[in-house]
């Protein structure tokens, strides 16, 4: 008679070798690589060798390319196996390749794009399409094309993908010795960062020392923002200075419309203005729009942003813009006014008088004539002095800075970069006063 613990010696010492790509195997292997076993533990565990590391993963992908090959016959387990083997999924059985570490970058892809069927295909890629704005995925692939670039002029070959973290410095690096600002290098890290996360790569921009680089770069930026806010008051004299600058009146009212409601509702060029003429998603639209009645009186109009920045959740933000009591400024009157010239038909919200929408290059352009009219530096007046205006206003007249940062739809404390704090421009010296 054979007691327990003889038993359970006597199976281990019998059990018969797992398939390949096994759990089994895998254990194995990690004992082979680290040199202990279970019954062996070592205080300190040698690091492990990237070439035994290699071997290994080489192995175990070479067995799952035998598992995918069509009418390959299972493997026959040894003799005296009782246990069957598993056959390990395949990317044409399950829609999904197997993910394995194969180098220090990360797993490789878990996904198959010919797995995918072509009906579906099409509704991932217009999802995929929907997360992200169309700007954003323009600044995406300038990110990738100036990393290619990059790579052809410093290591004079293309690039391989997953990128090592050190490739990330040389980057970084290169970026900020050809004299690109942090904004522009911070935007190319995260074009490659979705690059790789959209690929299934672990995400080599992460590291701790891509962030400080990243950091340093700010902190050694030689370019401040010099852009001045459009204060109430600059906006009444632009406002009053389109009518010289701009000949046609239905340009008069369309631009005097986007002025202030740039303004009041805290508008990047971006919502109102579109690049070219098909890219238009982003821009706000006529059915955003919705004017209290009276229309010839109304008291507020409501706006509905639903394609911004920062809006991760996709939901909409809708804005009451009050009538103003000073009526050159104000911009329900403004909209009004341009509404009864433009009519109601759909598309974006501001366009010619032949329903083409605005670019972003006519609006700049005329917002710098009516900046130099006026007498002002158009170099510190630009499209974004309208936000910087529209925060700085909010922020000196006590509003919160959490609605202000709701009002501008910050996700963030950005906010705080765009308030222009003056100093000691309200103080009266009497005329008697005496100084020591």
């Amino acid at each position: 008679m054979m007691n327990v613990s003889e038993r359970g010696r006597r199976r281990k010492r019998t059990a018969p070798p797992a398939a390949a790509g096994s759990a089994t195997q895998r254990v194995v292997m990690d004992e082979e690589v680290d040199g202990t076993s279970q019954n062996d533990v070592q205080p300190q565990v040698p690091p492990i060798q990237p070439q035994l590391v290699a071997a290994v993963t080489e192995q175990v992908l070479k067995a799952l390319a035998g598992e995918e090959k069509k009418g390959t016959k299972r493997s026959k387990p040894q003799k005296g196996s009782k246990r069957k083997q598993r056959r390990t999924p395949s990317s044409g059985s399950s829609g999904a390749e197997i993910p394995w570490v194969g180098t220090i970058h990360g797993p490789i892809s878990n996904y198959c794009a010919k797995a995918i069927p072509s009906c579906l295909n099409e509704t991932a890629s217009k999802l995929l399409e929907a997360s992200v704005t169309y700007n954003t995925q323009q600044s995406y692939k300038t990110a990738m094309s100036v990393f290619q670039n990059f790579y052809r002029k410093v290591f004079h070959t293309r690039p391989e993908f997953p990128t090592e973290v050190a490739q990330v410095i040389c980057f970084v690096s290169w970026l900020h010795k050809e004299g690109k600002s942090h904004n522009t290098i911070n935007t190319y890290v995260a074009g490659l960062s979705y690059y790789h996360r959209l690929n299934g790569f672990t995400d080599p921009t992460q590291f701790f020392i891509i962030k400080k680089l990243i950091k340093g770069a700010q902190q050694l930026s030689g370019t401040p923002d010099i852009r001045l806010p459009i204060t109430p008051q600059i906006l009444r004299k632009i406002v009053h200075a389109v009518k010289n600058t701009i000949s046609e009146k239905f340009n008069r009212l369309l631009l005097r419309a986007m002025f202030t409601l740039s303004f009041f509702a805290f508008l990047r060029v971006g919502e109102i203005t579109a690049k070219s003429p098909r890219n238009i998603k982003n821009v706000i639209q006529m059915e955003n729009l919705k004017l209290d009645k009276p229309l010839t009186n109304p008291k507020y109009m409501t706006l509905t942003l639903r394609h911004f920045k920062h809006n991760a959740s996709c939901r909409p933000v809708c804005l009451q813009i009050a009538t103003q009591k000073c009526k050159s400024i104000c911009p329900v009157r403004a909209m009004v006014k341009y509404i009864e010239a433009r009519g109601s038909a759909q598309g974006p919200l501001f366009t010619f008088d032949n329903c083409n929408p605005i670019s972003q290059a006519y609006f700049t352009s005329e917002l710098k004539n009516v900046v130099l009219y006026t007498g002002l530096d158009p170099k510190l007046y630009r499209s974004h002095s309208f936000r910087i205006g529209a925060a700085s206003y909010a922020f000196h007249s006590k509003v919160s800075e959490e609605k202000i940062r709701l009002m501008g739809r910050w996700n963030s404390n950005a906010v705080k970069r765009y308030f222009r704090i003056p100093v000691f421009d309200t103080i009266e010296v009497s005329p008697t006063s005496q100084t020591d």
